[in-house]
């Protein structure tokens, strides 16, 4: 057997533990973690499951009629319609795309780096996008994320690809690659695509290739045209405004006074020294050595740079959910890959082989100390009791063609898509829930009180935080 040969049939060994790891989560409510975005994404599978896939007007009947709010492009929802039609249970199919997509994040992951850096080094880097919190949690969860960072990932594999070798299929499918990472999620796919601008081949530079500027602008063309197209459907309903782009561009970016905080800085220490192994401060400097002296010394450091920069830059949205942290979560395992290469370069040295039992011991201790933040995938959320209560007395108290208003928890989508009915969940009813729960919005110039004197809504309900619920006669 070949050295490739034996290093890539570790790097299945690697992929089929992780499976085996997560697979018996699969089951499990979308509920341990945000709840909200994981049954947002759903509840659009849900009814294309029923009703047949429209990708223009994807529905999702959380915010009143005539409850079509796209967002980003619903190709993972279509797919997850698609394993419902199987047969399988709705989150159990959500689950399964979500796990999909991240298994083609790996795979692309470690084919990419191993046109960048040795066979260990990829497998490490394999190891290191696999087996940690984040990943173990995020990475079988009913989100878009890895389905965008796939999309990335192949792009940049096929785009330097074609650089290397002239094969017209590599430019074809780096272009679907690089649409999909950018339609379905532009905040990651984006970003993903500006590498490989700096990828060298043959004496010449990925920006001074008229092909190369072709597939990167095709993706970002697309996904600029998906993004008009869907806030004007957005804009057919009234309580959705606070997600038009003009609003976005605050709750994407930030402020100077949020990065200044330092609680708000809470959440992305967290999820990089989970996705390090605590070894960040060391993981960085030796990532930066080794890829200065590789095969592709400005494309990786450009990757690596984008750790830091893209949090830095949409620092609301990485300071609020952990989860968007699966955009960077490759590029940090390839500088834990280049890390573990320069270090072996350097074995010799006493302090070296000290710092390798060091890093390895903390990323052990890591994951025994994150303990708590993982294995929650494992059983009962501990939300599913309130969640399935409150869910159960909207279904009891309402049919199925109401448009439900509900009041208490904020726009959350879980208690509508558990309860299997459209309505309106009130944006504005918990500012402090939604500052804590998924970021709060400005919903100030939204008339509620005009939008719900329509008689189509009703009933009304509200639940407290205990999952407390009565009818109320109106708002």
């Amino acid at each position: 057997m070949t050295w490739p040969t034996r290093h890539a049939r570790w790097a299945v060994a690697f992929i089929a533990v992780y499976v085996l790891g997560v697979l018996p989560s699969l089951g499990q409510s979308l509920l341990e973690s945000h709840a909200h975005r994981q049954t947002q994404t759903a509840y659009t599978a849900v009814l294309y499951a029923e009703r047949g896939i429209d990708l223009l007007r994807p529905p999702l009947p959380v915010l009143g009629p005539p409850g079509i709010i796209p967002q980003e492009f619903p190709l993972f929802q279509a797919v997850g319609a698609l394993i419902m039609g199987t047969g399988i249970s709705t989150d159990a199919s959500m689950r399964i795309v979500g796990l999909a997509s991240f298994l083609a994040s790996a795979a692309f992951l470690y084919l990419l780096a191993r046109r960048l850096m040795g066979s260990i080094g990829s497998l490490v880097a394999l190891g290191a996008f696999l087996f940690n919190a984040h990943a173990w949690l995020y990475g079988r969860a009913s989100l878009i994320e890895y389905m965008a960072t796939a999309g990335g990932l192949a792009f940049l594999y096929f785009a330097s690809r074609w650089m290397d070798e002239g094969r017209a299929l590599h430019w074809v499918a780096g272009t679907i690659a690089g649409l999909i990472g950018v339609l379905v999620k532009i905040t990651t796919g984006g970003f993903l695509l500006l590498p490989v601008l700096l990828w060298r081949s043959h004496g010449r530079w990925g920006f001074q290739r008229l092909s190369v500027w072709a597939m990167v602008g095709t993706a970002v063309a697309v996904g600029g045209a998906w993004s008009a197209y869907s806030q004007g459907v957005r804009e057919e309903t009234p309580a959705s405004f606070f997600l038009s782009m003009e609003n976005q561009w605050a709750w994407f970016f930030g402020s100077l006074g949020q990065r200044l905080d330092l609680p708000s800085w809470r959440v992305p220490l967290v999820a990089m020294l989970a996705l390090t192994g605590f070894g960040i401060a060391l993981w960085g400097p030796l990532a930066v050595a080794r890829a200065r002296h590789s095969r592709q010394p400005t494309f990786l450091l450009a990757l690596l740079a984008l750790v830091v920069v893209v949090p830095f830059l949409l620092f609301n949205l990485y300071a609020i959910h952990d989860y968007y942290y699966a955009a960077v979560a490759p590029m940090i395992a390839l500088g834990v890959g280049l890390g573990v290469e320069w270090l072996l370069a350097h074995r010799e040295r006493r302090w070296v082989r000290q710092a390798m039992v060091g890093l390895a011991g903390a990323w052990v201790a890591t994951i025994i100390g994150t303990y708590a933040s993982w294995s929650i995938i494992y059983g009962t959320p501990s939300e599913e009791a309130r969640v399935m209560r409150m869910s159960t007395f909207i279904r009891e108290n309402s049919r199925p063609d109401d448009w439900v208003v509900l009041r208490g928890w904020g726009w959350n989508s879980a208690f509508l898509y558990y309860a299997g009915r459209q309505g309106l969940a009130v944006p504005s009813a918990d500012p402090d829930l939604e500052g804590g729960a998924f970021g709060a919005q400005d919903t100030s110039e939204i008339d509620f009180d005009l939008i719900l004197s329509d008689p189509v809504f009703g009933p009304f309900i509200f639940c407290d935080l205990e999952a407390n619920c009565r009818l109320e006669g109106e708002l």
